[in-house]
């Protein structure tokens, strides 16, 4: 084909349309392109220039929270530790000849040192005593901590050593020594937490995952939150923060638009170990008194009331005269010869204030007198038989070992026969009292043969068919005969209180 005839083919035609296609889409692309300000080779086309209005108010706020951050960031440590444990070596199973003449020598006797482990945390400046710096954590970013090193906002750094701890708390003190020549230390300044409430601007200040001297901010989304990982002997409430908290913030402080403490940041809830918005402060007033009594004592001193305690159903609480509305903690038992004994507090009675303040429940009350100044006076309202009471109790110091060997009266519990109890029981009409419901291991009850399923009858020969009547007649007498049915057979035993 001639070149001719190829120019004047169709495929040529098609070809050129092709090209010409082509060209002409660059071009309203590159038209596009430039109308849309995202690229032209002639014009430039930028964000619109109309200044953007910021509020005073909002730069208010950025410049409290500037202002905060470096008050306090210098009050912030790093807290390090490292653990060693000590594993002793496994013992092969025991020959006979060890048995009879006790284990014989082998080699590799000593225990096994395991590698060491480190830990990170936070911590808050609180005190200075002459030359000697006290840091003020979380009990578990130290505990069987054998090193200690603190690291300060400029960059010093201490070798700390430990105070004392309160796993009750979860709060720790950590000392160091400040050096010749050393810049004067910032001390944080604690507020007062009972002032907060809900939906209060907070800031998180601590070291999370590492990243050292983090600041974080929230509000104040709950007051009063109970549990956390040590629930079963921690006796704080909790503030809750949306501020981002993670681990290493444990210690760390939470604090005020005045830049004041009010929380030692300690725990979250997480499903998977991260901030999820769930963060938790011990209220800086829960630690201000154990922080004295470490440096004096190095342990926190707790107050001693000498009784149990136990929440209440409506029903029971309805049973003793309690009104339906009034909030507080009911005393089941106590122990002879303690402040509440010594007090004229008796088994039966409701607390419902201390020194004029409400008890919430059972968690507060034990919370408030574990507060109270030891060999202080405090003032207990209750509700007995109905009628509202006062007494003064001379709180005392707990000594774990005394208490143990203290006696508890009467050391059980009862409950009316519903028709409930009555059914699975398989107790008839005829059967009337109120049936014990658990005995405390060595109190006069348990000594004296009484077992949970017993349904008492009488004391001291007065039928009793409720919890007044109950409490009534056993705290007339110091001598107490009580008559119980046991599956059927009426039995009668005497304790003395």
């Amino acid at each position: 084909m001639s070149l001719k005839n190829f120019l004047s083919s169709k495929r040529v035609l098609i070809f050129n349309s092709i090209i010409i296609a082509m060209v002409a889409g660059f071009g309203i692309g590159v038209v596009v392109l430039g109308l849309n300000g995202t690229w032209s080779p002639k014009s430039q086309v930028y964000a619109e220039e109309k200044p953007i209005v910021v509020p005073s108010s909002v730069y208010d706020m950025q410049n409290t929270f500037r202002q905060i951050a470096k008050n306090v960031l210098p009050s912030i440590v790093e807290v390090l530790t490292v653990s060693t444990d000590e594993q002793a070596p496994e013992m092969p199973e025991t020959p006979p000849f060890d048995y009879f003449f006790g284990p014989q020598p082998k080699a590799n006797k000593g225990p096994q040192v395991l590698p060491k482990t480190e830990g990170l945390g936070s911590g808050i400046l609180v005190q200075q005593n002459g030359n000697t710096v006290y840091v003020l954590t979380n009990n578990h970013v130290v505990e069987n901590a054998n090193k200690v090193t603190v690291t300060l906002y400029d960059k010093r750094t201490y070798q700390a050593k430990i105070v004392g701890t309160d796993p009750r708390r979860d709060l720790a003190l950590v000392s160091f020594q400040a050096k010749p020549g050393d810049q004067p230390f910032v001390l944080a300044k604690l507020g007062n937490s009972d002032e907060l409430e809900v939906g209060d601007w907070v800031l998180a200040i601590g070291n999370p995952l590492g990243l050292d001297f983090t600041v974080t901010s929230g509000i104040v989304s709950a007051l009063g939150r109970r549990g956390g990982p040590n629930d079963s002997i921690n006796i704080d409430s909790y503030i809750q923060t949306d501020a981002s908290i993670n681990r290493g913030n444990s210690g760390g402080a939470l604090v005020n638009l005045r830049g004041e403490v009010i929380g030692i940041n300690t725990w979250i809830a997480s499903p998977n170990g991260a901030s999820v918005g769930l963060g938790f402060a011990i209220p800086i007033n829960s630690a201000k008194r154990p922080i004295q009594d470490f440096i004096k004592d190095g342990a926190v001193q707790y107050g001693w009331l000498g009784a149990s305690v136990s929440d209440l159903s409506p029903e029971f609480a309805s049973q003793l005269g309690v009104p339906s509305k009034v909030t507080g903690s009911f005393i089941p038992d106590i122990f002879l010869n303690t402040p509440a004994d010594k007090a004229g507090i008796e088994p039966g009675d409701f607390v419902i204030k201390i020194n004029g303040r409400d008890i919430k429940d059972t968690p507060d009350l034990v919370q408030t007198v574990g507060d109270l100044p030891i060999d202080k006076p405090a003032t207990f309202t209750l509700i007995r038989e109905g009628q509202e009471i006062t007494k003064t109790v001379i709180i005392e110091k707990r000594n774990e070992k005394e208490v143990r060997s203290l006696k508890l009266w009467p050391g059980l519990a009862v409950a009316p026969l519903t028709a409930d109890i009555r059914s699975q029981q398989g107790l008839g009409k005829d059967v009337q009292g109120l049936i014990v419901a658990q005995v405390q291991d060595r109190s006069t009850a348990d000594i004296a043969g009484i077992k949970p399923g017993d349904v008492i009858n009488k004391i001291n020969g007065t039928p009793v068919t409720t919890l007044k009547e109950f409490y009534r007649a056993l705290n007339a007498s110091r001598q107490v005969k009580i008559s119980f049915n046991r599956q059927g057979v009426e039995l009668n035993i005497g304790i003395t209180r």
